[in-house]
């Protein structure tokens, strides 16, 4: 057969297309992957498909599946923005063995340590679609081999929630990898051992260029215990500078924009960097994102001034004695 897979979001490998496509080639079939955006261009595609798969990760992609299944009904479509109960296994997918030959220009590995989460945070679906904390590979599994980088991208939702983290951070720093904690640390609940264990291996972010931490602010009600985490892998070595901490926006009743303006403002003085989340994408939410991820507030560009410019950095100048920066460095 001959089989297309379709990633139609996320910038990093699809696992579940990887795995699909090592399924289907163990079976002796042709297998392409393309990473689109516009699959009504399907009937414009020379090949004539026998089978067709597309995964998504953001519910914001689903209007993309469903132009998909227009083009082609007998697609089989899953990922956490389409179906979180649907499994690989229901279509008859068993294998674990990822297929990195779909992604020929991506030399790293990637994959879990652990699936599942401790907590059941309402704006999350990892509790649903996952369960409870289970263990899955160790690192020595996840690496591809001495042809390739000891680069490691961990897409574990709760690295510090599974038992043998201990063994995980000894692979790591044993094997003298650099990680990525993709999905970010839990700092609420980090320990003085933990902090330290994070402080003892080589951390950055999933391009390998940049030293990163991820971690999360979802809620001002845990200010005390969030800077209590923060403060702890500081005093073990690590800089604020090198701290992500994504900010969820847009999700609690009540929830204002001084709330937003707070908690970047709160971490910006940390020397941490904010990274607004907006839970629904609206022109404000998304507004704000860029106006913080953007760095308008260090250059002396109020929330207010950005509003008034519909958060469009080429209308600030309207707004601005129009010397404050040359538009090039604002575009």
């Amino acid at each position: 057969m001959n089989i297309l897979l379709l990633q139609l979001d996320g910038k990093l490998p699809n696992i579940a297309l990887m795995r699909i496509s090592a399924h289907h080639k163990a079976l002796g079939d042709t297998v392409t992957l393309r990473r689109t955006g516009q699959p009504e261009q399907l009937s414009l595609w020379d090949e004539r498909f026998d089978r067709v798969y597309g995964s998504l990760i953001f519910e914001r992609t689903r209007p993309v599946a469903q132009r998909l299944l227009e083009v082609r009904p007998d697609a089989v479509i899953g990922g956490t923005g389409w179906d979180i109960s649907a499994t690989l296994e229901q279509h008859g997918i068993t294998t674990l063995e990822q297929d990195y030959s779909a992604y020929p220009r991506y030399s790293d590995s990637i994959g879990f340590t652990q699936r599942g989460c401790r907590l059941k945070c309402s704006f999350c679906v990892v509790p649903r679609k996952e369960g409870s904390i289970r263990q899955e590979k160790t690192v020595a599994e996840i690496y591809r081999g001495e042809s390739y980088p000891r680069h490691i991208v961990l897409l574990d939702n709760d690295f510090f929630g599974q038992p043998e983290w201990q063994a995980r951070i000894d692979e790591i720093r044993g094997g003298d990898f650099k990680v990525s904690f993709n999905q970010g640390i839990n700092v609420r609940f980090i320990t003085e051992e933990s902090a330290a264990a994070i402080a003892s291996v080589k951390y950055f972010d999933d391009n390998f260029r940049d030293r990163r931490i991820y971690t999360a602010w979802d809620n001002r009600k845990d200010e005390k215990r969030l800077f209590a985490g923060l403060n702890l892998l500081v005093k073990h070595g690590v800089s604020p500078r090198s701290i992500m901490v994504y900010m969820l926006i847009g999700f609690w009743p009540g929830e204002t924009e001084e709330d937003w303006l707070y908690r970047a403002g709160q971490l910006r003085t940390f020397g941490a960097l904010p990274y607004p989340m907006p839970y629904v994408r609206t022109p404000l939410t998304v507004g704000f994102q860029r106006w913080e991820v953007g760095s308008y507030a260090r250059r002396g560009i109020s929330w207010q001034d950005f509003k008034q410019a519909n958060c469009q950095p080429r209308q600030l100048n309207r707004f601005t004695d129009g010397n404050l920066f040359p538009m090039e460095e604002i575009a």
